[in-house]
């Protein structure tokens, strides 16, 4: 017996015994329970993290326990590679996008079996493949058709240099968290779903949820973000428009002194075309900061109907 432990000679031995095995390849058994365990797939940014390392193991872990306690685990791993952050990151590195991904698939696909992750890896996906996104594309036609998705025009996060939408999370200090350059809003025709058609069913089907803990439940309900409420209209001076309000507490609304539109509002041009504010507010809808828009608003005092 070895009285020293070569982690690379041991563990790449029973790893290479294990795949040729195919120990974790899953198959329909109908004597056993089903259990499906899936982890968020991982952007192939080149290496894997600690960050990685600690969400996949929880998983590994769970996906251990579940095949001792004689469940029909299937346990897949897969990569979130399709979109603009694949194709800045082969813009920075000089390189083809495909190739820079799959090369980054390769290398972290091999430092997740050297983890000794228990992966039904013939299972693999990669949402960049065509295999994989014609259902999406399957999926959101028959959305449509279903009219459970429109189109309409609204601002979003721009940046630039990348040439990309960035979500909230990504705005620092309104400047991006790739480039460090400053983000603007951009009026861009977007695709949306339909999903506030759904917010009651999926309100009840959060108390249906076994095992969930109260916290994250509460935090899922509160994502939904389902208010009632009315909508309030209120007649703008010397003008055939009206400003719709939603409110929760209508009946504070004659306590009202003066009302504010956000700058990316379809109503502020149209209210400000033509008086000493157009100007003040064309710039922050226009400009290059998000937060140079926030800190401009239109005032308006209200007339109630």
């Amino acid at each position: 017996m070895e009285e020293r432990y070569t982690s690379d000679v041991i563990e790449s031995k029973w790893q290479k015994s294990w795949e040729d095995a195919k120990i974790y390849k899953i198959s329909d058994d109908p004597e056993k329970v089903k259990y499906y365990l899936l982890e968020m797939f991982p952007y192939p940014s080149g290496k894997i993290h600690i960050g990685h390392v600690r969400n996949y193991t929880i998983g590994d872990v769970v996906a251990r326990y579940k095949h001792m306690k004689g469940f029909n685990v299937l346990h897949p791993m897969g990569w979130d590679a399709f979109g603009m952050p694949a194709e800045n990151a082969a813009i920075a590195n000089q390189t083809h996008p495909a190739r820079w991904t799959y090369e980054n698939i390769d290398a972290m696909r091999r430092q997740l079996k050297q983890m000794g992750f228990s992966y039904d890896w013939d299972r693999e996906i990669a949402t960049c493949r065509p295999e994989y996104y014609r259902w999406e594309q399957w999926l959101f036609l028959k959305m449509y058709e279903k009219e459970m998705v429109y189109r309409k025009e609204s601002y979003v996060n721009w940046c630039e240099p990348c040439q990309t939408v960035l979500a909230n999370e990504q705005v620092e200090a309104g400047m991006c968290w790739r480039c460090g350059n400053p983000v603007r809003q951009k009026k861009l025709a977007q695709w949306f779903f339909r999903i506030t058609d759904y917010a009651e069913d999926l309100l009840v089907h959060c108390d249906l949820l076994p095992g969930w803990p109260e916290k994250v439940v509460a935090m899922q309900k509160n994502w939904i973000g389902k208010s009632i409420g009315a909508e309030i209209r209120f007649a703008v001076e010397n003008s055939s428009e009206e400003i719709v309000v939603f409110t929760t507490r209508q009946d504070t609304i004659f306590g009202a002194t003066f009302m504010c539109l956000a700058p990316e509002h379809p109503m502020v041009q149209k209210l400000s075309k033509g008086t000493s504010q157009e100007k003040k507010v064309y710039l922050p809808v226009h400009g290059v900061s998000i937060h140079s828009a926030a800190e401009k608003c239109l005032f308006i005092p209200p007339i109630l109907l």
